[in-house]
């Protein structure tokens, strides 16, 4: 039950909302669509599900080619922003609509519907309408309407954007469980990075219509194919970019800092043959390692500020000899271990044992990439 979207392009009068968008979703996986808002995302959907058509391209389900075939022959689901509910009926019978059209027995009906309320934990208001209803619930009866008739495919438009904390974390993995569960292809569009590299097979990035990169999402996390693409999956941390923008020791103003990356015995093995001038260098927070006690192989830091989340503490750090800001997300008890007793307290910081640097050319840092794989 492969779903394969094949040079796909939309207009809009003279400008393209789509532009040969090629994406293949093997059978009972699930694609993320990421990208900003106006990149396409739910033109995508939409013509995918059949209810708006392109202008070029074809949508093929099952190795037939649907392009031109309606959305009730599809055997597809979707759940959109807007959730479309019955407002004549109630949450119960909203979610049993597509189980009644299709003649299932009242107690198949009754047992299907019945689980998912509880799994979407809306069982409480099941016989509600949707008026008395919140924008989460909402939602999650939008989903099990979608998820109750065991669709070969299933599109979702942002899911569990209107819902927070615990829920939201609960419903995406029973979610993946479920798809998988029952062999439902499926395409998800989000702008939540986590929730993307959690629940997908695959993410694909889409800005202003063209798909910039698709792939496995470590892969696409640790390999970016440029610098867009890298942010949107997370915080990057540039390094700094020159020879000229580190600036000298007190103690030797014609000379400068032993601390400078080029000459770091560590950073020298990355920045080689004057690189560091012609790309920049980018490393994700997780790939540095802070210690309390350094020596000539670590590059010192101050700490700038200390911020207390709910599960890591961030460190926002400055370079004790060169200009250079950082923020370094670390857990607690790894914090404790650091010994922190004032802002006055120098760290010491150095890459892990295996990273994969990022290096965009300084002359076009969106455009092009350079992956390096480094370990010491």
């Amino acid at each position: 039950m492969s779903i394969l979207v094949h040079k796909v392009s939309k207009l809009l009068g003279d400008s393209k909302i789509l532009d040969r968008i090629s994406l293949y979703v093997p059978e009972s996986s699930l694609t993320v669509i990421m990208g900003p808002s106006g990149s396409g995302k739910s033109s995508l959907l939409r013509i995918i599900a059949g209810l708006d058509d392109c202008d070029h391209g074809s949508i093929w389900l099952r190795g037939i080619d649907m392009t031109t075939v309606s959305t009730q022959y599809r055997r597809m689901s979707f759940v959109f922003q807007n959730y479309a509910l019955f407002k004549h009926m109630t949450v119960y019978e909203n979610i049993s609509f597509g189980l009644k059209l299709r003649r299932y027995p009242s107690h198949k009906i009754k047992n299907e519907v019945n689980d998912l309320l509880n799994c979407l934990r809306i069982a409480d208001v099941s016989f509600e309408y949707p008026s008395k209803l919140s924008g989460g619930q909402k939602q999650r009866v939008a989903l099990a309407r979608g998820l109750a008739i065991r669709p070969d495919f299933l599109l979702l438009d942002e899911p569990f954007g209107a819902l927070d904390g615990e829920l939201r974390r609960h419903l995406r993995k029973w979610l993946k469980y479920y798809l998988q569960g029952n062999k439902i292809t499926t395409i998800m569009v989000t702008h939540d990075e986590g929730e993307a590299i959690e629940m997908a097979d695959e993410i694909a990035i889409l800005k202003g219509g063209r798909l910039l990169q698709r792939g496995k999402p470590k892969n696409l996390y640790d390999r970016p194919i440029n610098l867009f693409v890298g942010i949107f999956l997370g915080s990057l941390v540039e390094m700094p970019g020159s020879n000229e923008s580190i600036a000298t020791t007190p103690e030797s103003k014609d000379s400068v800092t032993s601390y400078k990356f080029s000459s770091n015995l560590i950073w020298k093995e990355i920045f080689v043959n004057g690189s560091m001038h012609k790309h920049r260098f980018f490393l994700r927070p997780h790939e540095f390692s802070i210690k309390s006690v350094g020596d000539a192989q670590l590059t010192p830091v101050e700490i700038e500020t200390i911020t207390h989340k709910r599960k890591f503490i961030q460190l926002n750090l400055r370079g004790t000899f060169f200009l250079w800001s950082l923020d370094i997300p670390i857990g607690y008890q790894a914090f404790r271990n650091l010994h922190v007793k004032s802002f006055a307290q120098r760290l010491y910081i150095q890459p892990r044992f295996e990273v994969s640097l990022r290096a965009y050319t300084t002359t076009d840092a969106w455009q092009q990439n350079i992956s390096i794989q480094i370990g010491w």
